[in-house]
Order: C-alpha cells, then structure tokens, then sequence
C-alpha cells in the first residue's frame, strides 16, 4: 500500500470515528494541526492512537486542500 493510500485510510478512519463522536473533522484536525496536541482527536475507536502515525506536515497540506 502506498504512503497515501495509507494516510488517506487512517484520515477517513480518524474522520468517520470523530463524526460518530459528535465532532466536526475538519475542526478537530485544523486544531491539532495546528497544536500538536492530541486532545483534539476523539480516543473513540482508537483514533488518538492513529492520529500519531499521521505525519502533520502532510495532514496541513491535506487539510489545505480541503478549504
């Protein structure tokens, strides 16, 4: 499985688990984007955890895309 194929797996995995939570996605990964911090991920289904593999260099760029 290629690099992007792996990191667009996990981001709808980390989307679809924080939509499940009651959050908004897009807010939620703008804000540990942008911090680093991980509170901002639902721990719900294990999404904290898989928010670490993501590398936020390439979630910024994805999430500017997204605008």
């Amino acid at each position: 499985m290629s690099m992007k194929n792996r990191f667009q797996k996990i981001i709808d995995y980390i989307t679809s688990a924080m939509q499940d939570a009651g959050y908004d996605p897009y807010e939620q990964l703008c804000a540990y984007a942008a911090t680093g911090n991980d509170a901002f991920i639902t721990r719900k289904s294990h999404a904290r955890t898989l928010i670490s593999k993501v590398d936020r260099l390439q979630l910024m760029e994805y999430l500017s895309k997204k605008q």
